[in-house]
């Protein structure tokens, strides 16, 4: 004896048992809206049948939900375009220098370091002091007088006295003078970009310098 296919479907469902072999279909939610609304008109009382205003609203709310939907993944797919385009500009920067603020700066091997102070007033005077990871001073530059704006300067890796310096960090602190005072100013360093680091949606790309961690691509002054 045969016994059909949709006859052990209608056992299976009379026992309350679950089908493993029936392909299943994941409703989407304008299907699950439909049925809702169509078991509404089903089971309305005759005698006071739903309002045409009443449907017509319930439509109308589930359009907006749908567009509020459809506009959301929208600026999800932007946001993740935006930032692809953005890790992709970021990405030829490796290998590059860029200014950054901090005052901070990595010595290599028998190399030399730049930067720049930015003058909030112009001065008759200024000042670089240079110190190691110890806090001891290493090195003084004099330069001259200059107006408001970035004053750029060159480090050759070397002592007062004109010795080498060994590798690592090194920290350079700016003065001017403006009139009797000497006024603390901000200094840039031209550092070279190790590698990229990309955050997750809504947070900005890191940009790792060589011997000095992770800096933030929006606070980059200058590209070299």
């Amino acid at each position: 004896m045969t016994t059909s296919v949709n006859s052990n479907y209608e056992v299976y469902d009379s026992l309350g048992l679950t089908r493993n072999n029936e392909a299943k279909t994941e409703e989407t939610k304008q299907d699950q809206f439909m049925k809702l609304m169509i078991a509404q008109l089903k089971n309305q009382d005759p005698f006071e049948p739903q309002e045409n205003g009443e449907f017509l609203s319930q439509l109308a709310q589930f359009d907006t939900a749908t567009g509020i939907s459809d506009l959301q993944t929208s600026f999800t797919n932007l946001s993740t375009t935006m930032q692809s385009n953005s890790a992709l500009q970021a990405s030829t920067l490796v290998g590059r220098d860029v200014l950054i603020p901090g005052g901070e700066s990595y010595l290599t091997e028998g190399g030399t370091i730049s930067g720049a102070v930015d003058l909030s007033a112009s001065t008759s005077k200024l000042r670089i002091e240079i110190t190691d990871s110890a806090g001891q001073t290493k090195r003084i530059l004099d330069l001259e007088g200059h107006p408001a704006g970035e004053v750029k300067f060159d480090w050759d890796g070397k002592d007062a006295d004109g010795n080498v310096l060994p590798p690592g960090k090194y920290s350079f602190k700016a003065t001017s003078q403006v009139g009797n005072e000497n006024v603390a100013q901000d200094v840039l360093i031209s550092a070279k970009v190790d590698s990229v680091s990309l955050g997750g949606l809504g947070q900005p790309l890191k940009l790792n310098i060589l011997g000095m961690g992770q800096v933030d691509f929006n606070s980059v002054r200058e590209i070299r």
